[in-house]
């Protein structure tokens, strides 16, 4: 599979969210860091200690780089250029949908967009973003097989309990952001429900592992409204959460030699961007969520007014 690099859709919201919110943008920065430091390790070191990231690199992400977070965007291939060289397809395909993320951030942090013009935008970018069948996770729903039923599965939970906490934390926060953003009515409400969702954030990474989400967050339990609003662009990110799983599973795992690690990737990734895979009902897809328990995955999202409005 060939690929190449394209940036954001143009589009006058671009920027809104960092504009707005630059303290949460420059998290999602350093989340990159967590992601691509993770692969590189694993894949430079594949005996590396459970100490070496469930207390090292957690230590520092938590306490250092995301308390002061980059400012701009960070190049995955400077932090983990061993990583990128192994799978540089599936590394795109992250960015790619983290450019989706974003710019559904931006759509929904522009106080000029009425809720109906937001729904076109999202429409559209979501357009943009399938555009690119190289790289598009797919918006049908996957069963839990291909994360929980392969025979590398839960290698990486099982030898890095806390850092794989840590990943999901990152998933809550990124997902429950929606639930900030769409929930807000004004300005100054967006406002207190992005720092509410924040604050929250911090209290996962308070120290204790057993604070940290157990299960993956999935997006129909902890980003309802999103959820109920944008179905599509909800099962890619649970897609794009779940390969972020598979491929440390992969690498973490003895089992797969170096020689047979890419080609368990890539065939992990076309899995989820094709439309027949493990695919599951839209359904299924919300009770497999309710039934994970919304406690497991971090919580619901803190905000104002409460859920149900």
């Amino acid at each position: 599979m060939s690929s190449y690099s394209q940036t954001y859709l143009g589009a006058p919201y671009n920027w809104a969210f960092r504009d707005r919110f630059p303290g949460v943008d420059a998290l999602f920065n350093a989340f990159d860091y967590g992601h691509a430091i993770l692969y590189e390790t694993l894949w430079r070191r594949p005996g590396a200690h459970t100490a070496e990231l469930d207390s090292g690199r957690f230590e520092f992400i938590t306490k250092s780089l995301l308390r002061n977070p980059p400012k701009v965007p960070l190049d995955e291939s400077a932090i983990g250029p061993a990583w990128v060289r192994l799978a540089p397809e599936v590394a795109q395909m992250f960015e790619w949908a983290h450019l989706f993320h974003r710019q559904l951030y931006d759509i929904w942090s522009d106080d000029r967009l009425n809720a109906a013009q937001k729904d076109v935008q999202v429409a559209r970018a979501l357009h943009y973003y399938q555009s690119r069948r190289d790289l598009a996770f797919s918006a049908k729903p996957k069963s839990m097989n291909l994360m929980e039923g392969q025979p590398y599965s839960m290698s990486f939970r099982k030898r890095f309990p806390k850092y794989n906490g840590l990943i999901w934390s990152y998933h809550w926060l990124q997902m429950t952001m929606y639930e900030a953003l769409l929930a807000s009515q004004s300005p100054a409400e967006r406002t207190e429900n992005v720092t509410a969702v924040v604050t929250r954030f911090w209290t996962l990474l308070g120290g204790a592992s057993d604070s940290l989400p157990t299960v993956m967050p999935m997006a129909a339990a902890i980003a309802p409204r999103f959820t109920a609003k944008y179905p599509e662009a909800a099962v890619v990110f649970d897609n794009l959460h779940s390969l972020h799983d598979v491929v440390s599973d992969i690498l973490a795992d003895a089992a797969i030699p170096a020689r047979g690690k890419r080609d368990a990737i890539l065939a992990a990734a076309s899995r989820y961007r094709d439309e027949t895979s493990s695919v599951t009902s839209m359904d299924e897809w919300r009770a497999m969520a309710e039934a994970m328990g919304i406690g497991n995955m971090g919580g619901p999202a803190p905000i104002q007014p409460p859920n149900g409005r």
